[in-house]
């Protein structure tokens, strides 16, 4: 079956126009036969030599990931193609990626994840998305591509990231409350507020969603793993407050009684 699969995918690239549907979203790619150069995608380093730039390809559909993943690497760069985000290792994300694209309907919580993806490098992002979940995205991500695309849209788009600083929203802030990711400062009014990294985290998830009231259960998936004891949130909620409070401010966390936490 793999073998069956994998022929499929080659004859389909040899195809100038494939049309792919994927449960309502559907996208037609025209696939461009063109090899790797420097002066595409890639930057000369100073001996004249070609370095090729890392992406990150995140798809749940292998299929359509494969296609993508040929068409990227056609066009000269070098491309890793993952399930899902969690798929990637951390180190993987901070130390080799120089673009992470990936498709908007991955899974569950992909614009959560994604904000994750933000904190750990300073690589652009690039969401494939559906035209209803357009402004969703742009909140976290650098550039979205709406489907149904063209590859050589996607191309372009690439391209045109791995030679720009990411753009993508740096400052997230709610009331008196702000957070730069780039240089991961917080502050309160005019103070600053030192976290740990687990406080860091948790503060930047509700300040991705100021209105939203998270329970203990989505608190633990997020921050650390499915099946933690969910008394670590009270602690990190604890300390929480207590870098963000002093004497005489509002209590910057909101507590529902059976139904969770957020921002006040």
């Amino acid at each position: 079956m793999g073998n069956r699969t994998g022929k499929r995918s080659r004859v389909a690239l040899l195809n100038p126009c494939i049309r792919i549907c994927r449960e309502s979203a559907e996208f037609t790619i025209l696939f461009r036969m063109s090899s790797a150069w420097c002066g595409g995608t890639g930057q000369g380093n100073e001996s004249g030599q070609c370095i090729m730039r890392n992406i990150l390809l995140v798809h749940s559909d292998q299929n359509v990931g494969e296609i993508l993943k040929e068409s990227l690497r056609r066009e000269g760069f070098r491309a890793t193609l993952f399930g899902s985000v969690g798929d990637i290792p951390r180190d993987t994300v901070e130390e080799r990626a120089d673009l992470v694209v990936m498709d908007g309907a991955s899974g569950p919580g992909d614009i959560h994840l994604c904000t994750d993806i933000r904190l750990a490098t300073s690589a652009p992002i690039l969401v494939l998305s559906n035209m209803q979940a357009e402004r969703q995205w742009a909140r976290v991500a650098d550039d979205v591509l709406a489907k149904p695309f063209a590859v050589q849209d996607l191309l372009a788009r690439s391209s045109a990231l791995v030679g720009r600083k990411p753009v993508g929203q740096a400052v997230f802030s709610a009331g008196d409350i702000s957070m730069n990711v780039e240089t991961h400062r917080v502050t309160r009014g005019k103070r600053n507020v030192h976290l740990g990294p687990t406080e860091y985290r948790l503060l930047h998830m509700f300040l991705a969603e100021p209105q939203r009231l998270w329970t203990r259960t989505e608190i633990v998936e997020r921050i650390w793993s499915p099946g933690r004891d969910e008394r670590i949130v009270d602690v990190t909620i604890k300390k929480l407050r207590a870098a963000l409070n002093r004497r005489g401010d509002k209590d910057a966390i909101r507590t529902v009684r059976g139904a969770g936490y957020g921002l006040a």
